[in-house]
């Protein structure tokens, strides 16, 4: 039985069944996540766990961006530059961002 998001992941890579690891990620006990916020951890996951769930991608960054949470480490965590997710992200997400980060 696995019980770790990672091979959680791994399984559903070779089975393309996501189910469970969306269970892990809905039932995740966010008080655990110490050491990183907790919309970044959201991010984290929904980037990981949905390859093709651009529409939760989109909340996850709305949710980040909103919780103050920096362009340059929401790129971090997309494997991408902080130009390429701004230039990505920012037409989409919410307009309750801070103006100011970047």
């Amino acid at each position: 039985m696995t019980e770790s998001l990672r091979e959680l992941i791994d399984e559903a890579k070779l089975s393309g069944d996501w189910n469970q690891v969306t269970d892990w990620c809905e039932a995740f006990d966010w008080a655990t996540a110490v050491g990183v916020p907790t919309a970044e951890f959201y991010l984290k996951c929904v980037y990981e766990t949905s390859p093709e769930g651009e529409t939760r991608l989109i909340e996850a960054v709305s949710a980040a961006r909103a919780a103050g949470t920096p362009w340059h480490r929401i790129a971090r965590i997309l494997d991408t530059t902080a130009q390429d997710a701004q230039d990505r992200f920012a037409p989409l997400i919410k307009s309750t961002e801070p103006a100011h980060q970047s």
